[in-house]
């Protein structure tokens, strides 16, 4: 019932997963479209089984139609390889993924500030953070969490709840997906005692660079914490954002990645001013020249077919699609607004970018 291959419309998740997000709408999963009375996860679970695909869920069938593996194929093939077919007419929550705070210690240039503290701040905007019971979960039952923000190590009722999870199941496999400026203490402590913790880290350029794209991160204590996990056997992960302002030096930022980790997740920006298209066409032979580089670059078996199919559409992108000079004049306009809230300015960071977007 779960083959992906002979049934076009199939996905595991509806059936062992809940996704909790900050929006405080029900999604199937973070890859779906909110849900509404009317199109349900019962109706989600009932198309899936006759072999239509659900229009909640068209994101992955979009980027199957265009050749590429999709989140549905991955998941499902990776739970059933290791926890088995669930039953078909039994709803069993076994793997919960959280978002229920945006508390978030950074201002990351292609995020925003729906999705951190610091952000809205700067930009005079109030959030209102949703509220989760994360004790309605048995806890002996779960296989998966992941748990993302916001900042999920600012995130108190997270690390209580691995706490209590820690006493109860220490078997369970947990994913956290942060920007690592931080490691508490008591994080410290509770991640090691996990047999299977997973440090997703949010990562787009190196060093200054770094820390100029994912504001205030501190570069070094970065590599501290980095260092930290490597040293007490926690695997990482990175996830990279592929936008204008990190790919002309991508290949750098992904060499540096793999003395830590060859598993490492490539996704092209979403956002207009941070795309390929704000950039001009005499200034494009840098990017394609480090995305060219990459082609054959060495990224552990789950993410190597996504990734190089993101290299190649983004060569593409740089190399055929034309400029678009409305949006360069917006990314000029948002990095001058940017840079007058904090202190690292793209003049003292970035020649490159510097001379090409205020030229």
């Amino acid at each position: 019932m779960f083959d992906t291959h002979t049934n076009k419309a199939i996905c595991v998740l509806p059936w062992v997963h809940e996704h909790l997000d900050l929006s405080g709408q029900q999604k199937p999963c973070c890859y779906g479209s909110p849900l509404s009375v009317n199109n349900s996860l019962d109706n989600v679970r009932r198309l899936m089984l006759e072999g239509q695909q659900p229009s909640v869920c068209n994101r992955c069938y979009e980027q199957e139609k265009q050749g590429e593996s999709s989140p549905r194929i991955r998941e499902t093939v990776k739970w059933v390889k290791k926890f088995a077919e669930p039953k078909i007419d039994e709803i069993d929550i076994q793997y919960i993924d959280v978002r229920n705070d945006p508390t978030c210690n950074l201002k990351c240039k292609t995020c925003g500030p729906g999705a951190s503290t610091l952000w809205a701040k700067e930009k005079g905007i109030t959030l209102i953070k949703p509220k989760y019971d994360l004790n309605k979960y048995n806890k002996k039952n779960l296989k998966k969490v992941y748990m993302a923000g916001g900042e999920p190590t600012y995130n108190e009722s997270y690390l209580e709840f691995l706490n209590d999870l820690a006493i109860e199941n220490l078997d369970c496999e947990i994913v956290i997906n942060t920007n690592l400026k931080n490691l508490p203490s008591r994080w410290k402590k509770i991640i090691p005692l996990f047999k299977n913790f997973t440090v997703t880290v949010s990562c787009d350029a190196i060093k200054q660079l770094g820390s100029y794209v994912r504001y205030p991160l501190e570069w070094n204590k970065f590599e501290e914490n980095i260092n930290f996990c490597r040293n007490n056997n926690i695997s990482i992960m990175f996830n990279l954002v592929a936008s204008n302002i990190t790919v002309h030096d991508i290949k750098n930022t992904v060499e540096w990645m793999s003395q830590y980790t060859n598993s490492i997740s490539l996704s092209p920006v979403i956002g207009d001013i941070w795309t390929h298209a704000a950039v001009p066409i005499d200034q494009r032979q840098r990017y394609i020249d480090n995305l060219t580089k990459l082609k054959k670059f060495h990224v552990d078996n789950y993410h190597a077919h996504q990734f190089r199919l993101n290299v190649e559409s983004l060569i593409k992108k740089y190399s055929e699609d034309n400029y678009n000079k409305n949006l360069h004049e917006m990314l000029k306009n948002e990095i001058k607004l940017q840079d007058m809230h904090r202190t690292l300015q793209l003049k003292d960071v970035d020649i490159f970018l510097n001379s090409w977007i205020f030229n």
